[in-house]
């Protein structure tokens, strides 16, 4: 491998990836903790494809070097240059199955390595904390999305005869055949492992995901829609009557759910008037719905009012009550005082 543009992109991630290092180990305490908080997942998604991708690139190649040894040969030149590199060696003397070998030993490293992982994040008997979860699962995506799709389609699209070039276009079709066989079932199962619910609630429990979000499979999380959400818990009928009014109302709503020991908490917020309006509503377990308003203008104190308590409320009532409830906040004047 000369030094062409992947090596250049390589170095490029490098430079990067100092100084998400130094960020990583000055505010290790906080991200490691018991809190883990949005900004402590951007961080860790960062180390993730900065520290132990480049530690993975170097164990695909010492896969390479090690069949190579295994079928006698000898490595005759290397370049590591974190998120790439390479391995040399003498082809002659090998049969054409063994050559096929060799150039999937990286990969099959990278399989194992996304394994360990994976086993450790769901098989610990007692889990880890939430940030070396999302740590470890953060890494197992990337390298195998890297190895088993991104490599793969740049190798045998752009002419690049590399590993799997010299996979699935060597002189071994039956081999080629079996590791292909493989390689589809691992995208297989990592993508319908994506599209499981219930795989998706264990990964949310194991990385912290906050009650009524998702984890994005790229790392990140998103506000779950209240289709993805277990129909018979609050959180659902929540955003179910959050989306309804948010459809119908004639500026931007932003809305979230808590979950907490003792209920759950929707905050429905909007501009208007010059000022920041929303709409609270608790619904404390067993408990009447309590909603409540308020509105903050121009550095004021914000006004807060309760609204109305709304016993046993389903999607239906729950939606008229809060649409009646932001209607009644849009008429009040920025706030000074409290009443």
């Amino acid at each position: 491998m000369g030094f062409g543009p992947f090596v250049l992109l390589s170095l490029f991630y490098a430079v990067i990836g100092v100084r998400v290092v130094g960020q990583l180990v000055a505010n290790r305490r906080d991200i490691f903790d018991r809190r883990f908080t949005l900004g402590d997942r951007a961080m860790v998604d960062q180390a993730a494809f900065f520290v132990l991708v480049p530690i993975s690139v170097a164990l695909h190649e010492l896969g390479h070097a090690a069949a190579i040894g295994a079928f006698g040969g000898t490595v005759e030149s290397w370049g590591y240059y974190l998120f790439a590199g390479y391995v040399g060696f003498n082809p002659r003397g090998f049969t054409d199955p063994q050559l096929v070998l060799v150039a999937a030993a990286g990969s099959a490293v990278n399989v194992l390595l996304g394994a360990l992982a994976l086993g450790v994040v769901f098989v610990r008997r007692t889990p880890m904390r939430a940030a070396y979860n999302e740590l470890l699962l953060q890494f197992t995506v990337l390298s195998l999305l890297n190895a088993l799709i991104v490599y793969p389609a740049l190798d045998l699209t752009s002419g690049l005869n590399g590993d799997w070039s010299q996979v699935y276009r060597g002189g071994a079709p039956r081999l080629a055949a079996a590791i292909l066989a493989v390689h589809a079932a691992i995208l297989v199962a990592g993508v319908a492992a994506l599209r499981s619910d219930r795989v998706g609630r264990r990964i949310a429990a194991l990385t912290g995901v906050p009650p009524g979000s998702r984890r994005r499979p790229l790392g990140g999380v998103r506000r779950a829609e209240a289709a993805e959400l277990p129909a018979d818990g609050p959180d659902r009928t929540l955003l179910e009557a959050a989306d309804r009014v948010a459809a119908g109302w004639p500026t931007p709503v932003e809305s979230t759910v808590q979950r907490r020991a003792e209920g759950a908490l929707l905050l429905v917020a909007w501009e208007g008037g010059g000022a920041v309006r929303s709409v609270s509503v608790w619904v404390p377990r067993g408990g009447d719905a309590e909603l409540a308003g308020a509105v903050a203008a121009n550095g004021a104190a914000p006004i807060r009012r309760p609204l109305a308590r709304l016993p046993a409320a389903d999607a239906d009532r729950l939606t008229i009550a809060l649409r009646v409830a932001m209607e009644t906040v849009a008429t009040w004047e920025g706030g000074t005082t409290g009443y």
